[in-house]
């Protein structure tokens, strides 16, 4: 089965009595293009979409099946700059280090990485390790360039 487009969010369709299946992807995953995946029931399908995915995208909704797309959960740094000072040092630095960063809620998020929690305690910050979802939709990342 190909899926080509999101129909919207699970919250929009009646699910009574219909069997949901997921596409768990991680956060990589997410702003794919093109991915082939099998659904918790065990169906392969193909994913050929323009625009990144997002977490409880329906993608297929039939008499009997709803097929959603579900954002795995990722460890995760969390960050709470106090100002826009520690905000900038904090932006630049994971900058210069080309981390992911992710806007959620007032903090800055980053995919774990132990060198990076070192330095970041290093430099002064308060860093906490918590499961989230990063989602595409408010991510940031620096492109490839050359210094």
């Amino acid at each position: 089965m190909i899926l080509k487009c999101v129909l919207g969010k699970i919250q929009d369709f009646d699910v009574q009595g219909k069997k949901i299946e997921y596409v768990r992807l991680t956060w990589e995953e997410m702003a794919k293009r093109i991915l082939r995946k099998t659904t918790s029931e065990g169906r392969e399908v193909g994913i050929s979409l323009d625009a990144p995915l997002q977490h409880e995208d329906v993608l297929y909704a039939g008499k009997e099946t709803i097929i959603v797309i579900e954002l795995l959960p990722t460890r995760s740094l969390v960050l709470n700059p106090r100002s826009m000072q520690e905000m900038a040092i904090l932006c630049y630095h994971l900058g210069n280090r080309h981390a992911n960063l992710f806007y959620q809620d007032g903090q800055i998020v980053t995919p774990y990485d132990h060198i990076l929690e070192e330095f970041l305690v290093k430099l002064g910050f308060s860093v906490t390790i918590e499961e989230r979802r990063l989602s595409c939709a408010i991510h940031t990342s620096s492109a490839h360039h050359h210094h």
